[in-house]
């Protein structure tokens, strides 16, 4: 299977998720606040990631949670 279709395929397998939720699959012993406190601080530092936390909208699209994925590598 080509990196193209790989890619593909995670971007269906990857469900929408609220921000939050995502952040605890990250760090799930702390409060879900801070966990996307700790999340946004790491898509921030990543620069094709940065755009996300500007977002005015509290879930993330399935190929955006895929570029997560690919970027911070599976929680």
């Amino acid at each position: 299977m080509s990196i193209k279709n790989q890619s593909t395929t995670d971007a269906q397998t990857s469900p929408a998720m609220g921000r939050t939720e995502l952040a605890q699959h990250y760090f799930p012993y702390i409060q879900p606040q801070n966990a996307w406190q700790k999340l946004r601080a790491l898509l921030r530092d990543e620069p094709a990631l940065a755009y996300l936390t500007t977002l005015r909208r509290r879930t993330f699209l399935p190929n955006e949670v895929n570029m997560i994925f690919q970027h911070l590598g599976r929680p």
